[in-house]
């Protein structure tokens, strides 16, 4: 954890840099996009629920070339997933359970546009970063040793989180539509994390899908 922190530490600072050396000026800010998105978890089966979330970006992109952009920034996910009941070694049970990830994040994606003046694009790229999972509901143990003193009883039982290391590929298509000061961008994309989360008794998969707007600064 402690190296993860320091490595995106390290890397925003270096987007700060390069970006004022590349575009030789000297900017307060070093991001030049910012977008906000509605999310949706891609993890439901038997028995649960995908659910909406949220989230919000601030980028520097990078133009590579007429066609080519590199984008750099940082992002926070909020996605859910409900459950409507989960059990582990017969003792062990919940019903109405949602579970809440949070995810802050770096992404580096490589932008393929094509157009003159409104213009279609590709957006492939990783992220890299902290999840962390918690989760709310009925939760409870049933005593698995009843005797006649003390019979099968249920007592509430204490819910459990996870955290770790949020990283994997995402994919992505989109529009960038120009005005005077401004390009709007609207862009779809996936992610798909490889951390399997532990969140209390229940163990998923943390895929999401991004629905966002935003604008880039020319």
């Amino acid at each position: 954890m402690k190296h993860t922190i320091l490595f995106l530490t390290a890397l925003l600072f270096a987007v700060s840099v390069f970006g004022q050396e590349k575009e030789k000026e000297k900017k307060p800010f070093p991001f030049n996009e910012f977008s906000l998105s509605v999310n949706r978890t891609n993890v439901s089966s038997s028995g649960s629920e995908d659910r909406f979330g949220g989230g919000a970006g601030m980028y520097h992109s990078f133009v590579l070339g007429k066609q080519f952009d590199l984008v750099l920034g940082i992002e926070y996910n909020y996605t859910s997933l409900f459950v409507d009941h989960v059990s582990q070694n017969m003792h062990y049970f919940g019903n109405n359970m949602t579970f809440h990830i949070h995810t802050f994040s770096v992404p580096l994606n490589f932008r393929f546009s094509i157009g003159k003046n409104v213009k279609y694009f590709l957006e492939s790229g990783i992220f890299l970063g902290i999840l962390v999972a918690s989760q709310s509901g009925d939760s409870y143990v049933i005593n698995p040793l009843p005797t006649p003193d003390n019979p099968w009883s249920t007592k509430p039982a204490k819910l459990d989180g996870d955290a770790g290391l949020h990283r994997g590929p995402s994919f992505g298509i989109g529009i960038k539509i120009p005005m005077k000061q401004i390009e709007w961008i609207v862009k779809a994309d996936y992610k798909i994390d490889f951390k399997t989360i532990d969140a209390g008794h229940y163990y998923l998969r943390h895929h999401y899908y991004r629905l966002g707007v935003g604008i880039r600064k020319k």
